[in-house]
């Protein structure tokens, strides 16, 4: 993704980051990653914590579906 350079920026919004996830058709997972939405507001500190959440989220989603 290329962001625009600072100088030319002027009074233009900064890009949304994350980028709104799209749906993907299975609601838990929707749920899961639509925490990524928290990590603006969060100090770096705390993004490692919420990424091991979703990280283990998605995968206790695929183990209930293997099963």
């Amino acid at each position: 993704m290329d962001l625009p350079d600072s100088r030319e920026s002027g009074s233009q919004t900064p890009p949304q980051w994350p980028a709104p996830a799209e749906p993907t058709g299975d609601e838990s997972v929707n749920s899961i990653v639509a925490e990524l939405t928290q990590i603006p507001d969060l100090s770096v500190s705390e993004h490692e914590r919420v990424y091991q959440r979703i990280h283990d989220g998605l995968l206790a989603d695929l183990e209930t579906e293997a099963d």
